[in-house]
């Protein structure tokens, strides 16, 4: 399993929290997560989105391309981020705010009026909680006793007592999109896709088609020690970018300072890298010898509040690391030249010793959160 959600609306109106909440109960159930929120100009009023990766294989890169669901609460959400929901994917839409014009009839569509709801439930401010029910009801990506676990850790053991409201608020959802038992009857008023479509034969040729492109692109990444070079220099680059991401993330905190070396000495990667492509184009020799830092990394302290975006970024890192290292052993399997086999060969050293300071680091991040919560997954 793996989802790929994009939560968007005004800033306000909760869609980051939905965002927390996903992230933190697909935590408590044992899932590989990632959360990356992304505000407009202004945090309230403004726009607000985030992505949300939950799967039982470790995450990849946070930044989302295709989403397998988008969650629309406003009208401008709905308009920038439909385009982006793969066929047969789900679009939840709170149609209290957005009308939706031209509907794709390759998707899913579910229209939720969260707003109304919420008033007759006595509190506008539940409405995210509203739409989370219904999502969750619909992917089945989480349970509802995870999200209500989850709860305290988003909003604050100050915010208990809001707990049935919340509560009631997930449950209304649910029967919007078809609760077994309540209210049925409005599942095809919301639902503008039949379930083929999440089936279909077109989308398995589009699957087997997909697999067989990669095929074809891996073929030519490993055709010749030029293109294996240059290949090596975009995957090196995609760390960086990562790595100062995550350096801001950590801003003020030794981990930001430890993510900023790491963009730096993967920036030294590329030089190297750089060095090779050029000697294979053009024959000339690029003298250079490269020796992997062995410094073990002094992570420092963490805040708390920040543990589980930590355990985000750490498990992306770490898999980004492995594709790193698995990419570098195929390379030294089909180069023919010495001295670029070589030089994988000390690359290898290098991801292989972060990776055990990036996973000895995740474990004590997790054991901080854990540590933070009032329950226990074992």
């Amino acid at each position: 399993m793996e989802k790929k959600i994009i939560m968007a609306g005004f800033g306000g109106q909760g869609v980051m929290a939905m965002g927390q909440l996903t992230t933190y109960a697909g935590m408590i159930e044992g899932h590989y997560v990632s959360w990356m929120p992304s505000y407009g100009p202004e945090m309230r009023g403004g726009s607000a989105n985030c992505s949300v990766v939950v799967s039982d294989e470790p995450v990849g890169a946070p930044v989302i391309s295709v989403a397998t669901d988008v969650i629309a609460m406003n009208q401008p959400s709905y308009e920038k981020f439909v385009t982006m929901l793969k066929k047969g994917g789900n679009l939840f839409v709170n149609s209290s705010l957005v009308h939706v014009d031209n509907p794709r009839d390759d998707i899913n569509i579910y229209e939720i009026p969260v707003n109304e709801i919420a008033m007759e439930l006595g509190n506008p401010k539940v409405a995210n909680m509203v739409m989370l029910g219904a999502f969750i009801k619909v992917t089945e990506i989480v349970g509802e006793e995870s999200v209500l676990k989850a709860f305290t850790k988003v909003y604050g053991d100050s915010k208990k007592k809001l707990i049935p409201l919340n509560q009631k608020a997930l449950e209304e959802g649910q029967k919007q999109v078809g609760q077994e038992g309540s209210q049925d009857k409005k599942l095809e008023g919301h639902k503008r896709t039949p379930d083929a479509n999440l089936v279909s034969p077109e989308g398995e040729a589009s699957y087997l088609k997909d697999r067989a492109e990669k095929v074809s692109l891996e073929s030519k990444i490993f055709s010749d020690d030029l293109s294996i070079a240059k290949a090596a220099i975009l995957n090196a680059t995609e760390s960086i970018n990562f790595y100062r991401m995550s350096s801001k993330q950590f801003e003020g905190q030794d981990a930001g300072r430890i993510f900023a070396s790491l963009a730096k000495q993967k920036e030294e990667h590329v030089d190297y890298l750089n060095r090779l492509r050029i000697r294979l184009e053009s024959g000339e020799e690029q003298k250079a010898s490269y020796q992997a830092d062995k410094e073990d990394m002094n992570w420092g302290k963490l805040d708390p509040a920040m543990a589980s975006m930590a355990l985000s970024v750490f498990s992306v890192a770490m898999n980004l690391v492995e594709k790193n290292v698995d990419f570098y052993e195929k390379a030294i399997e089909k180069s023919k030249d010495e001295k670029a086999k070589a030089l994988y060969k000390e690359l290898i050293y290098w991801e292989r010793f972060h990776y055990d300071q990036l996973k000895g680091q995740y474990e004590t991040y997790k054991e901080i959160w854990w540590s933070d919560q009032s329950f226990s997954p074992f």
